[in-house]
């Protein structure tokens, strides 16, 4: 395929219609019975994990969004066999993680919430907090995720793990002096990120709820909070 073609079939979406079509089809093999709405549901949910998976297994992680997706596009074209094989090494463990991390509600009073307080709090020290600051420290979450084997939900833990680490600092320092610890010392939060996926790491506990609602093909997603 010539350049020009390439980079035509990356701006209308080929790659990624090709990635959704692979995950749709092992989506099935584990159940040839699942319903359209199940199946949908499964694979979008899916989706997000694949790409991060596939952009840390070729090198692309640290590029900007729109290129890395660029790369990853021309990747996924050019190269289908080898990808087919990430596909095949990702999907097997990220059905063992799905059936290890998240969780099936299927009542309110299953679900447990935080306190309005505290997810006020976090989300008023976040917002103040500069966005390029945070994107890059969830980047780097999502990538020590993957280093350490979890490749499921990776959107919804990373910022989990975040908002756990922001509420512990709340709780030490104070929102001013967890706002003083992003802008001077970034290098303190980054260790408690760490040891907070170390945890995970050694806990088999489901980290995120879906809340299934009964004839409705889109459970909504919630995170479990401790």
């Amino acid at each position: 395929m010539v350049n020009y073609d390439l980079e035509t079939a990356c701006r209308e979406g080929l790659s990624d219609r090709k990635l959704i079509s692979m995950i749709q089809q092992r989506v099935l093999l584990l159940n040839s019975d699942i319903d359209e709405g199940e199946q949908g549901f499964l694979t979008n949910y899916a989706y997000q994990d694949l790409k991060y998976y596939l952009l840390y297994k070729f090198g692309l992680f640290n590029l900007e969004d729109k290129e890395a997706s660029f790369e990853l596009c021309k990747r996924v074209l050019s190269n289908e066999a080898d990808v087919i094989n990430l596909v095949d090494e990702w999907f097997s463990w990220w059905i063992v993680k799905w059936r290890q991390r998240v969780k099936l509600v299927f009542s309110e009073m299953e679900q447990e919430e935080a306190s309005e307080a505290d997810v006020m709090g976090i989300d008023s020290l976040m917002k103040r907090v500069p966005k390029r600051v945070l994107e890059r420290l969830r980047r780097e979450v999502i990538l020590e995720l993957i280093r350490q084997g979890e490749v499921c939900s990776l959107d919804l833990i990373s910022d989990f793990i975040i908002r756990m680490v922001v509420n512990d600092l709340i709780n030490e320092y104070g929102v001013e002096g967890t706002l003083r610890l992003f802008a001077t010392n970034l290098t303190e939060v980054r260790l408690r990120v760490l040891s907070k996926i170390m945890e995970i790491r050694r806990s088999n506990q489901p980290l995120v709820i879906l809340k299934v609602r009964i004839n409705q093909s889109w459970p909504y997603q919630g995170l479990q909070s401790e």
